[in-house]
């Protein structure tokens, strides 16, 4: 499933990433913690995950990370730039 490079404003940042950490206080997740913050992070930065939501995904991503973070990665401006080298490639 080939996903469009979105590019989240500062308010939509800001605003996706106060709830991540909403939900992690609510979560009791530790968020000095490197693969917690990863987590938040890919949370925030999968805009197919809608706002409201970001509570649930969080909570089943630390069970289940895999889903989450190649989400993330997906939408990511470094996966829109190495996509079209490996099917180059892969030809």
């Amino acid at each position: 499933m080939e996903r469009a490079l979105i590019v989240l404003s500062e308010e939509m940042l800001y605003e996706r990433t106060k709830e991540a950490l909403r939900c992690a206080r609510l979560l009791e997740l530790d968020t000095s913690k490197q693969f917690i913050k990863i987590c938040l992070s890919a949370c925030v930065a999968d805009t197919h995950i809608h706002i409201n939501n970001i509570g649930e995904v969080l909570s089943n991503s630390i069970a289940y990370p895999s889903r989450l973070l190649s989400g993330a990665y997906e939408a990511s401006e470094l996966h829109q730039s190495i996509t079209p080298v490996l099917e180059k490639l892969s030809q």
